[in-house]
């Protein structure tokens, strides 16, 4: 909606194709639940935990359907596409996830092909859908589409070092601590932390087990904390939040510039693991 500010605004007009957008990642969290096997989604309990493994399917299912028919009064054949894409993206990101459980060979490059797929398809179409229905220039577009891929990037990374946030910013969020590296998820600062022999070995015998304890997870967080990751994690996390920052500047129009400025500045503000 920010994306979409300038002289041709229309929430009216706009509103279906955001809808269609938090639609989508609502049916994309519902899956993912199901495969982590997740009991909480942000504090409350999951849609398989309330009702069923096959309702909570069939539900995220509507809704991915649900998405497309939003966007069937748009004759722009571009808003189709994009979106299409996306899903795409967002389907395949997920699926290289799965494959990649559990897999401590795995390199930052890796990492980034899955999220700029499973997280930053959506922050991307968000922007571009905006700038589209809002008959921006090319140029503008473009440059939205970049913002979204280095927002989403950034804020991936943020999630991430909530996962690993033994302070009180990860329960006011609703999020586990620890919960992706129960799923055998890899994220950015395992994976940096990886790359300390001492620790790999530790985490190697414990990431094996079928079952990890919370004990597990504190010896495995206790020895991360000294390896310098998060400090290499959180570098990361601001080099792509400022090349959004950046890029802020070169789109068009004041009230689509401050937006997303604040947008910027509130994942800032949101950075797991202050101190």
């Amino acid at each position: 909606m920010i994306c979409a500010r300038n002289e041709n605004y229309n929430i009216d007009y706009f509103l279906p194709a955001a809808a269609s957008i938090e639609i989508i990642h609502t049916a994309s969290l519902i899956h993912d639940d199901i495969i982590d096997k997740s009991i909480l989604r942000r504090g409350r309990k999951t849609i398989h935990n309330t009702y069923n493994k096959d309702t909570a399917k069939f539900v995220g299912d509507y809704l991915f359907t649900h998405t497309f028919s939003l966007l069937n009064n748009y004759e722009n054949r571009k808003i189709f596409e994009e979106m299409a894409f996306a899903a795409q993206n967002l389907v395949k990101g997920e699926f290289d996830q799965l494959k990649t459980k559990r897999n401590l060979n795995q390199d930052e490059q890796v990492y980034f092909e899955k999220i700029k797929e499973k997280t930053a398809s959506l922050f991307r179409v968000s922007c571009v859908l905006g700038g589209i229905l809002s008959k921006s220039s090319q140029k503008d577009i473009d440059n939205m589409r970049n913002f979204g891929e280095y927002v989403g990037i950034s804020f991936q990374i943020n999630d991430d070092l909530i996962d690993i946030d033994i302070s009180s910013s990860a329960i006011k969020v609703g999020k586990p601590v620890g919960n992706d590296l129960k799923q055998g998820d890899i994220t950015l600062p395992l994976i940096y932390a990886l790359k300390n022999s001492k620790f790999k070995k530790v985490a190697e015998s414990i990431l094996c087990r079928d079952n990890i304890s919370d004990n597990d997870i504190k010896t495995i967080f206790e020895m991360l904390m000294q390896t310098g990751a998060i400090e290499t994690a959180k570098d990361k996390f601001s080099f792509y939040l400022e090349k959004a920052g950046e890029i802020v500047n070169t789109i068009e129009g004041e009230e689509r510039r401050e937006g997303l400025a604040r947008v910027v500045e509130s994942i800032r503000q949101g950075t797991g693991i202050l101190i």
